[in-house]
């Protein structure tokens, strides 16, 4: 070796070459890539099905709410003075209809002059209406009601 004044000279000060183990890190990360696979085939139907339950839980969760608008706004149509049961109906058929396709009862209390309380009831089943349903919720549905006093005058004169 030659050596010259430009040349610089690595030095250890006293640390030592570590020769055992120089080639463990590659081997090992051989002997390991048949655990990982193992591993993710072990984690990934955890994972999955995790993942699935997350997004058919949000899913009824929106059904719910989604029938909670429903039952509401068809109470609201019906709770002004002329509205009948069929457009109130007709407003929460709207409201479902526009995200699911089928699934769903609607029933209003029969709305006349006489009527002091509207109800509007809405019932979806889950297992029409739903991606995974079967595995995670069988046979279940979510009905939701809105009870709204109605607006009818009664007359404050005499004509």
């Amino acid at each position: 070796m030659i050596r010259n004044r430009y040349s610089v000279r690595k030095r250890n000060f006293g640390r030592r070459k570590n020769k055992i183990g120089r080639f463990a890190g590659s081997r090992n990360r051989v002997i390991r890539t048949g655990a990982a696979v193992v591993e993710f085939a072990i984690v990934a139907n955890v994972m999955f099905l995790l993942i699935m339950t997350c997004i058919e839980f949000a899913r009824m969760n929106m059904v719910r709410n989604l029938a909670q608008d429903a039952a509401y706004f068809g109470a609201r149509q019906a709770v002004v003075p002329g509205a009948t049961s069929q457009e109130a109906k007709n407003v929460a058929d709207g409201i479902m209809g526009s995200m699911l396709s089928g699934g769903y009862t609607i029933s209003v209390t029969d709305v006349d002059a006489d009527s002091t309380e509207i109800a509007v009831t809405v019932e979806v089943n889950l297992h029409d209406v739903a991606l995974f349903v079967p595995l995670f919720l069988p046979n279940s549905s979510i009905q939701t009601q809105a009870k709204m006093r109605t607006e009818r005058y009664d007359g404050f004169f005499e004509q």
